[in-house]
């Protein structure tokens, strides 16, 4: 769950920030200041919220900055981009080597006549 300071509602063109000092965080010095972030408004508005975990605040300041057509910077991005990358490499390696990447999945085999070989681990 988000911890939000305002009610106020900002439009999609605003931007997104990593919020450095904020009134309420300094405070509540339980608050890791890590998971905070802002969105700013108008002149002088924010909204101000704190995430619940790092999973959580990677995931919305993408998704924020995504909206606004801003890069997306979390760690969390970078991983995925990461592994998406090695895994087209690894496809276009296997292409060089003249092995055929079938376009369909392989047919789903049909169900064992006993489950005899699962184990009960109570």
């Amino acid at each position: 769950m988000f911890l939000c300071f305002d009610t106020r509602k900002p439009k999609l063109s605003e931007n997104i920030k990593k919020t450095q000092k904020c009134q309420t965080l300094s405070q509540n010095n339980n608050i890791l200041l890590e998971l905070a972030f802002s969105i700013l408004f108008d002149s002088n508005g924010q909204l101000n919220f704190i995430a619940p975990d790092k999973h959580e605040y990677c995931v919305w300041t993408d998704g924020l900055n995504a909206l606004l057509g801003k890069d997306m910077m979390s760690e969390l991005t970078r991983n995925d981009l990461d592994t998406l990358l090695s895994m087209e490499i690894k496809l276009r390696l296997l292409d060089l080597e003249n092995i055929q990447i079938p376009d369909a999945p392989p047919p789903i085999p049909k169900e064992p006549s006993n489950y005899d070989f699962v184990y009960d681990c109570n």
